[in-house]
Formats: C-alpha cells, sequence, structure tokens
C-alpha cells in the first residue's frame, strides 16, 4: 500500500516558504510511504515541500522512475484517490463528471479501503512512537537544513520496522481515512485509459471473488 503524509514544520521555512505551506493551512514537509499488510515500512521518500501533490511526488519519486526495476509482471501497490492510475498503481474509482460509480465499482472501492487502512496505521504508528514527527523545530534555511532534518525521519522509519512486532495501543490506531472526495487537481474522471489495464484486471478478479 503506498500513501502520502505531512510532516509539520514549527516555522516557515527561509527559502520558497509558500511551497511549503499546505491547503491544510499550515507549514510542512511531505513524505510517501509504502509499507506491506504488517505495516511494516518497505520503501519512503521525503523531502518535497508540504504543497506538493501526492502524485506529483510519486510520478518523479525514484521507485517509479526506476519502476522496471522494483516490479515484476504481477507486482503493483494500493492506493487512494490521490493517485493516478497505472501499471503499478490501483487507485480507487473516482466519480466523472455528471457520472456515479456503479454499485461493482463501489463495492470494489469499499474493498480496497479495507486495505489501504494499512498505511494510514503504519502512518500513525510512525508518528505515535516518534513524537518528534509531529512537528520538526528546525529552520529550514537552506538544503543543508533539510538533509539534517530528514535523516532522524528517515531514522525513526527504521525504528518503526523494529518495533513493529511490539504490542502497541488501540490509541495509536485512531487515525482515519481522509475523505476521499478530497479537491484533487489530477483526478480523472472514470473510464478506459492505458493504464486502466491493471485495475481492471484486478476489479474483475474482485468481482468474481464477490
Amino acid at each position: 500500500m503506498i500513501d502520502g503524509t505531512l510532516f509539520p514544520l514549527a516555522f516557515a521555512p527561509m527559502v520558497n516558504g509558500e511551497d511549503y505551506y499546505t491547503r491544510k493551512g499550515y507549514y510542512a514537509i511531505k513524505g510517501l510511504v509504502i509499507c506491506d499488510d504488517s505495516a511494516k515500512i518497505t520503501w519512503v521518500e521525503m523531502g518535497w515541500p508540504g504543497s506538493v501533490h501526492d502524485n506529483h511526488g510519486w510520478a518523479y519519486s525514484e521507485i517509479y522512475l526506476g519502476r522496471a526495476k522494483y516490479f515484476d509482471q504481477k507486482e503493483y501497490l494500493l492506493g487512494d484517490l490521490a493517485f493516478s492510475t497505472s501499471a503499478v498503481v490501483i487507485p480507487a474509482f473516482k466519480k466523472g463528471h455528471n457520472r456515479n460509480l456503479s454499485n461493482e465499482q463501489r463495492y470494489f472501492n469499499n474493498k480496497l479501503a479495507k486495505n489501504c487502512i494499512k498505511s494510514k496505521h503504519c502512518i500513525g504508528l510512525i508518528k505515535a512512537w516518534l513524537q518528534h514527527l509531529r512537528g520538526f523545530l528546525r529552520v529550514i534555511q537552506d538544503k543543508q537544513d533539510l538533509d539534517a532534518m530528514l535523516r532522524p525521519a528517515k531514522c525513526a522509519c527504521i525504528l518503526h520496522n523494529l518495533l513493529i512486532d511490539q504490542p502497541v495501543l488501540p490509541d495509536c490506531f485512531e487515525e482515519t481515512i481522509e475523505e476521499l472526495d478530497q479537491d484533487d487537481e489530477l483526478n480523472q474522471s472514470v473510464g478506459q485509459s492505458s493504464g486502466d489495464t491493471r485495475r481492471n484486471q484486478v476489479f474483475v478478479y474482485v468481482l468474481e471473488e464477490h
């Protein structure tokens, strides 16, 4: 599963601060996290300004640009509406212009959401265990400051995987799925596209299992 998250900044960056200002009303760094069904992190990339859209960050990420090296023909990620459909990412179906989702598509989206909640749990655990990730106190004046901020954040992801087998209090799972119908300038209408082939294969499989 793949999902984006924000790491809040206590102070506005000194350079290009407006790029770090999010639609939620605060400054932050954007990160992308891929985890498995046990909430262990298998890949993480972070450092984009907070205003960067999840899908934009994914499109320029190392793993997507080198996807032939990271995925075989039967491997793909599950994601939410923020991501575009491709051979390696299967997101939920989006409503088209003047067109509602079919019952089958809604059923598929519900099944997908039950799996994608794992990525929400994963990110929630990281921030619950390592609370400094809830707000960086360093002022970003240059790339060296950003790098110094990201190093402990990446170490936190390693610690997360080491701790994942330990008992976790239920309170750590309070983070809920964000509203799927968020404003998304990259949303595409439901329909056939070159990236829909893989999702349609999984879609048919899910319906056959229903």
